[in-house]
């Protein structure tokens, strides 16, 4: 029987680098994306079109040998003495064994058919119109994948890059620590604090320069 596997859902390996997301065979930009979700979604593995074809044959089968094993059964019924009741019911008894046999596949067949898997999936909506899904069954994955990807949208970082397989449990990607954060948040603040010391200093210097020339003024009237 046929199988599906998650890599027929969407991507399960992907690449972050300085200004663009590659998902597969997909690549967009971070600045492109419009919309990001984490949905779940049921999936049916074994659902397949061969798989159906099978079922569906066996099920004929099963009805059709059932049918003439039934015949044979009745035929044999009506003449246990003769020869041809003999003949029949050997050969109905071995089409309702083989009607067993087709009926207890194509019941499993049916049950492998509604079997049903949770999954999780990262949609990316590009500014383009196109959806990127990404996909996995642990959900948690997704979201720091998510959370990588709206960092950089959100900061504009370009130094945090990464890639991650979904199919090897390899996501080598992260969000800044809390150390590094305030560390990169405090150099535009001493940026800030130095020009406001400058100008305080220049403030200071001009209203001792007006403060000299007042008292020169006040000396010369005195003079006079």
């Amino acid at each position: 029987m046929d199988r599906q596997t998650l890599d027929m859902e969407g991507a399960r390996r992907g690449e972050i680098s300085a200004a663009s997301l590659q998902m597969g065979d997909d690549t967009i930009a971070i600045q492109g994306i419009a919309t990001m979700s984490v949905e779940s979604v049921d999936f049916y593995p074994w659902d397949t079109p061969a798989n159906r074809r099978t079922k569906s044959l066996y099920a004929t089968l099963f009805v059709v040998c059932l049918f003439f094993g039934m015949m044979a059964l009745a035929w044999w019924g009506l003449t246990p003495q003769r020869p041809s009741g003999m003949v029949a019911l050997a050969v109905g008894g071995g089409l309702m064994l083989l009607a067993l046999f087709l009926g207890i596949w194509s019941i499993q067949i049916s049950m492998r058919l509604k079997k049903r898997q949770a999954y999780f999936r990262l949609v990316i909506g590009a500014a383009d119109g196109r959806q990127i899904p990404l996909v996995d069954n642990n959900r948690d994955v997704l979201l720091r994948i998510r959370d990588v990807v709206r960092h950089k949208m959100d900061t504009g970082d370009r130094d945090m890059r990464g890639d991650f397989d979904l199919d090897l449990d390899l996501v080598n990607l992260r969000l800044p620590t809390q150390a590094e954060r305030p560390a990169k948040a405090a150099e535009p603040v001493r940026a800030a604090e130095a020009v406001a010391e400058r100008q305080q200093e220049s403030e200071e210097e001009e209203r001792d320069v007006l403060f000299e020339r007042e008292l020169d003024s006040e000396v010369i009237k005195t003079a006079s």
